[in-house]
């Protein structure tokens, strides 16, 4: 995935478009364009087209044949001015002539070729900034996130970006391996140290949790509810069917993070390294 910039072919369009007022020394039109004039307009052209044709993210096919002929038409005419002695004369007939129909034969194909890009627009969901959601979806959960539980970022951004993209089903899996990958720092945390659950369904971690008398009511009564109404469902092969569900469970996996988070000490950042490698600092030791 790659963010276009939208201004980049209207930019373009309006220096090709350039060529279109080339007018020659008896055009009815209007006062002829120069050789001096004719060149600076050359100049852009030459380097909107070369980029737009070789090597943009639009990944241009059908177009670069009649693309590659403008703009061969346009370093002749430009060869041709800057070997003109006389800057200042009217450009002929066929010099405009030859680059105005290459220009338009170029603009036909561009035109159907750029009709069936797939290019789409990502509306805005549920109030949050759509850039964010795609680039930075860790800011949707606590800043100590980070330096807490480092493995559970790449899941949240991944899930922010599943939301943006209407992906929910994809979203839930994200979201609760990030609230699994917090879960892990917060009974190192509140055990001491003792060794985790063999599994890592989030049942056997509430029900250890439980015998031991350790954690907090609130982390138990989030963690509760997130596997009964989201967790488990999903786990059944249920889908998410929509953005109200998908947001409601990225609400849940932030309140039970939130609460988490009190608990459990910044991890030291050699730990960090291997966390944010793929490799669980436990596992490592």
């Amino acid at each position: 995935m790659l963010r276009v910039d939208g201004n980049y072919l209207y930019t373009v369009g309006g220096q090709l478009h350039l060529l279109d007022t080339l007018k020659y020394s008896s055009d009815e039109w209007g006062k002829a364009t120069t050789a001096y004039q004719a060149l600076a307009m050359l100049f852009v052209a030459e380097g909107a087209l070369e980029p737009l044709i070789t090597r943009t993210v639009f990944q241009l096919r059908m177009c670069v044949q009649s693309g590659n002929a403008l703009l061969q038409e346009i370093r002749n005419l430009k060869e041709t001015l800057a070997q003109e002695p006389n800057k200042g004369r009217d450009l002929e007939f066929i010099e405009a002539y030859k680059v105005s129909q290459a220009l338009k034969r170029f603009e036909a194909v561009l035109g159907a070729e750029l009709a069936l890009c797939p290019l789409y627009v990502v509306s805005p969901k549920a109030g949050y900034d759509t850039n964010v959601l795609i680039e930075v979806g860790a800011q949707c959960f606590p800043a100590e996130l980070t330096s807490k539980a480092p493995e559970a970022v790449a899941h949240v951004q991944a899930g922010t970006k599943c939301i943006a993209f209407e992906l929910f089903t994809a979203a839930g899996f994200h979201f609760h391996r990030a609230n699994e990958a917090v879960l892990h720092r917060y009974w190192d945390a509140v055990t001491e140290g003792a060794e985790r659950p063999k599994t890592r369904n989030m049942g056997d971690y509430l029900s250890e949790l439980r015998n031991r008398g350790k954690g907090d009511d609130k982390v138990i009564a989030s963690l509760t509810e997130l596997k009964k109404l989201h967790r488990n469902p999903l786990v059944h092969e249920e889908s998410i069917e929509n953005l109200d569900e998908a947001v409601a469970l990225m609400h849940g996996v932030h309140n039970a993070i939130v609460y988490m988070l009190k608990e459990i000490p910044v991890i030291a950042e050699d730990q960090s390294m291997l966390a944010g490698a793929g490799a669980s600092p436990t596992s490592a030791q």
